[in-house]
């Protein structure tokens, strides 16, 4: 799968903030605010959730496992939409092997949007729709059994983003010291968030 990059917009902006940082004061903090767009949502959940070959694993048990692939990110209120392929091995590990059934099927999951420190955070994780009958009867009951079966959180580290995507990319030798998300706001057609952030040069 190829992982579109992050356009030059967004490249722009989050660059232009960096600036104001220094601009301001090497040592202070500075706030400003980055407005991610559909395209690049879609790149932060692949790279750091579906960073196992293309998977993101919610059950991983050795033999008995239910992950996630090809998956397709919207914006809907407050909340992040996640379609995706859903692949699974139900069942009891045994030894060396898992006694159970597999079951496959497009899902549709979301979770609700928030920022705690440098984390954008997906959690009240659900599974909104099942397309295949036996595939949700299997999700349903496995999920009355245990209902921490599946993860109901999820993060994905902007910090790291901006230190690998902007910083080192743009070849500085600057250092990122302080990342840290204030408030998250969802829009129709994208998430806006505002952070504080300090740096520090050699």
């Amino acid at each position: 799968m190829k992982i579109p990059r992050l356009s030059h917009t967004a490249h722009a902006r989050i660059v232009a903030a960096i600036f104001s940082a220094f601009v301001l004061s090497l040592s202070a903090v500075a706030q400003s605010v980055l407005t991610v767009g559909p395209r690049n949502v879609q790149t932060l959940v692949l790279e750091q959730l579906f960073n196992r070959a293309g998977r993101w694993y919610l059950i991983d048990d050795g033999d008995c496992y239910t992950y996630l692939e090809s998956p397709h990110t919207h914006i809907a209120l407050d909340r992040l939409v996640l379609r995706a392929h859903l692949s699974s091995r139900f069942g009891q590990r045994m030894g060396n092997g898992c006694v159970g059934a597999d079951f496959a099927s497009n899902v549709t999951l979301s979770g609700k949007l928030h920022g705690s420190g440098h984390f954008l955070v997906l959690d009240d994780i659900r599974i909104d729709r099942v397309d295949d009958e036996s595939a949700r009867n299997a999700l349903n009951l496995a999920l009355q059994v245990d209902p921490q079966l599946i993860p109901r959180a999820a993060n994905i580290d902007v910090s790291e983003f901006v230190r690998k995507d902007v910083i080192a990319a743009g070849g500085s030798s600057a250092r990122l010291d302080e990342f840290r998300i204030v408030n998250i706001t969802t829009r129709p057609d994208s998430i806006v968030i505002q952070f504080a952030l300090s740096m520090s040069v050699p």
